[in-house]
């Protein structure tokens, strides 16, 4: 069931306002409807099968202003301007002990650049120790938005690269420890055209990770080759997670990849001496679910879909070889547990877990297992 059929409010920007002195994405909107019509698409287009239904949404608006130019929005907006933006502050934050290099991933298909990012420590260069370690330290690949409907995806990377950035002494652990690879938009041209899920090729870039085409999905394709590229020279990183946000389920949760729990769905045969398989790509998800008030352990799922195979976290677990390779979804609508249970004002827990917590969480556990 998707959040606006439980009443949740659009978001509303005024001129007006802004010009007043309060430039704000507000919640607005009463009787708010969201049902199945009697439109449906075309069988062609759904490939053969039955065309799935079209939905009518309805919401009543007073205008507070006449006159006035008013902007709604499904969730709150990032844009590929406001990454720019943030991009260059993280710039003011970096210190001589951070080593933070932005480069062009590639050029999309619209002729935006895709930017990403490499955080570590800088070693210290008058210990041999330093740099042996330095050229050693395991990998952490972090990448978002593939679907630019799902700003809070964004939200979410903003306040990783954030924490990595800061002088909090978790995050220099976190530095010395690791190198991270982190492409924060992988689909500028679907966000800066207002796609909901597509990219400019009318494509969901998140299906495209077994064959991506150079010309058609350049991000998706060279984000892959970054990552066979270090397999190839023994440097596979040892996490992979792909951020995402849902509109459906509530909380926070992960999507991994298991051999045995996507064997014992599709073959009722099998039994657990069939396969051997470690564990530990269950950690993560477990250590969240004990320390983030938002994470929702009965929510998470390791098996492998048919559906799913070309996107991220499969191509990467299957192809890549990283074991721990996940999709974090964090909700749209809100929490139906622990201390946000009773939050109805989504805007509460963004501000409060999405922007700090969930990164700072993901990180700490980086730190505290993969040693």
């Amino acid at each position: 069931m998707d959040r606006l059929s439980l009443g949740m409010q659009v978001l509303m920007y005024s001129v007006q306002e802004a010009q007043n002195g309060r430039p704000h994405w507000v919640r607005t909107g009463t009787d708010i409807c969201y049902y199945k019509n009697h439109f449906s698409r075309s069988s062609i287009a759904a490939g053969g099968q039955k065309g799935k239904s079209y939905y009518t949404m309805s919401f009543t608006v007073t205008f507070g202003h006449k006159d006035d130019v008013c902007y709604f929005a499904y969730h709150y907006p990032y844009t590929y301007s406001t990454l720019k933006m943030h991009l260059q502050k993280l710039e003011s934050l970096r210190t001589p002990e951070i080593y933070c290099r932005q480069d062009v991933l590639c050029d999309t298909l619209g002729g935006n650049s895709c930017p990403v990012l490499t955080i570590t420590a800088v070693p210290d260069p008058k210990h041999y120790e330093n740099i042996f370690q330095f050229r050693n330290r395991p990998y952490i690949f972090l990448s978002a938005r593939v679907h630019p409907g799902e700003t809070n995806s964004s939200w979410v990377m903003k306040g990783t690269l954030e924490f990595l950035m800061s002088n909090n002494s978790v995050a220099q652990s976190l530095r010395e420890a690791y190198i991270f690879k982190i492409v924060p938009m992988l689909n500028p041209d679907g966000v800066i055209n207002g796609n909901h899920r597509c990219s400019l090729s009318g494509e969901d870039l998140n299906r495209q990770w077994q064959n991506p085409n150079p010309d058609l999905h350049p991000t998706i394709y060279h984000t892959k080759s970054l990552l066979q590229y270090l397999a190839a020279i023994r440097r596979t990183p040892l996490v992979f997670c792909d951020y995402h946000g849902h509109s459906r389920k509530k909380n926070v949760f992960m999507y991994g990849c298991s051999i045995k729990e996507t064997v014992w769905q599709t073959n009722v045969n099998a039994t657990s001496c069939d396969f051997q398989e470690d564990l530990g790509y269950r950690a993560l998800p477990k250590i969240l679910s004990q320390i983030a008030p938002a994470f929702c352990m009965s929510s998470c799922s390791f098996v492998v879909e048919k559906s799913k195979e070309s996107t991220a976290r499969v191509v990467v677990w299957r192809e890549i070889g990283v074991q721990k390779s996940y999709t974090m979804e964090s909700t749209l609508c809100g929490c139906d547990q622990g201390k946000y249970k009773v939050c109805i004002n989504i805007d509460d827990m963004i501000n409060d877990f999405f922007l700090i917590r969930v990164p700072r969480y993901v990180l700490i556990f980086v730190f505290l297992d993969l040693n």
